[in-house]
């Protein structure tokens, strides 16, 4: 192909050096200019409200001249999914169809004369009270391989199961949760940067954290039985669990996208809120009894997040978890969470933490 193509321009050399030299002329085509829209006026009855209580929106052309025949109200993020619409410009919304947090909503217009409108709107939904704050007491410590930058983990039928990240040092390690040593282990290619785990229907998922590319494993021996692609709102892959029908990613925002296992398309993507607005930085996550637990990546905070609605319910603080003798000077943040099965308790750990900690929420005083 590169011989082919240095003939062809050997040969064009050859012709121009024949021709009388002239400028080249360059043609310059206009694109024609976007018709413009007619301003659209928007109306809501409030900035922020209460998660459960109804937005209104009030839609008008400016020119009093056009008559509206549909408005159609959508998340900016989903426009394809229309969560309200009407012919007299006038929308009851229920926060309940929004969600929680930073809600942006795009409004389209229908003129009768056959000419269309856009705006968007900002409002903030808000839940009616703070999470409950708990801290943790630690009810035992197991060793933790200090070399492992920790992304994943779970418990699953007595072993400890643990993805890692960082280029060169991705794997996937089953572990001995007493001793902290891999029993099973599997290394990623050099190029991959493993994130979150989860095991569903027999068969250990893994995401990446840039690639877009996510991986299928047999359970048994690590084998890998397929790969898939996937996209997040940030287009990266952060957390992994599941509940009983559906993986949940985490990105590193505010958003938590529920995946179906058989063909890893996004079936819901749910915002996580509180009573200031939105929860960003979700990172490693775990499910447990409709609740999924998610560290904020670079603090000593654990949510519990409703699943269905995206509020956090309680908030806890591991600060007093990692005592100064466990401390190292290459140790990095939080990161792990896994569940006890046989007592609710929590077991948590971090990148390159020499301890895994087991532990147990008590009442906090701290606002």
């Amino acid at each position: 192909m590169r011989f082919k193509a240095f003939v062809f321009f050997a040969a064009a050399s050859i012709v121009c050096s024949a021709c009388k030299e002239e400028p080249p002329v360059r043609s310059l085509e206009r694109p024609s200019l976007r018709a413009k829209q007619p301003v659209l006026k928007v109306r809501k009855s409030a900035e922020e409200l209460i998660y459960g209580d109804t937005l209104t929106l009030e839609a008008a052309p400016e020119d009093t001249a056009l008559k509206l025949s549909e408005i159609r109200v959508s998340l900016a993020s989903t426009p394809g999914r229309v969560l309200a619409r009407s012919a007299e410009g006038s929308v009851a919304l229920p926060t309940t169809l929004t969600g929680g947090g930073e809600v942006k909503l795009r409004i389209d217009a229908d003129f009768t004369d056959g000419q269309k409108s856009m705006r968007y709107q900002n409002v903030r939904v808000v839940a009616s009270d703070a999470p409950l704050r708990w801290r943790f007491e630690t009810v035992r410590t197991y060793p933790h391989d200090k070399s492992a930058f920790t992304q994943g983990l779970l418990f699953h039928k007595g072993f400890l199961y643990e993805g890692t990240g960082n280029l060169g040092e991705s794997r996937i390690r089953k572990v001995d949760l007493a001793t902290g040593e891999a029993v099973m282990e599997r290394d990623n290619r050099p190029d991959i940067f493993g994130e979150g785990i989860t095991i569903f229907d027999g068969k250990l998922y893994q995401l990446t954290y840039k690639n877009g590319q996510g991986f299928i494993y047999n359970l048994e021996d690590f084998e890998k039985i397929d790969d898939f692609v996937y996209n997040t709102y940030t287009g990266e892959g952060w957390g992994l669990t599941h509940n009983d029908t559906a993986l949940i990613a985490s990105d590193g925002s505010a958003y938590l996208h529920y995946f179906d296992p058989a063909t890893m398309t996004e079936t819901r993507r749910v915002r996580v809120f509180d009573h200031r607005g939105n929860v960003t930085r979700l990172n490693e996550l775990e499910y447990r009894d409709g609740l999924i637990y998610a560290n904020i990546y670079g603090s000593f905070d654990i949510v519990a997040i409703d699943g269905e609605t995206g509020r956090t319910v309680h908030r806890y603080n591991a600060r007093d978890v990692l005592k100064r003798e466990d401390r190292t000077a290459g140790m990095d943040v939080l990161n792990g969470i896994a569940v006890n099965p046989l007592n609710g308790n929590l077991l948590i750990t971090g990148k390159y933490w020499k301890k895994l900690y087991e532990v147990r929420p008590v009442p906090s005083s701290d606002l």
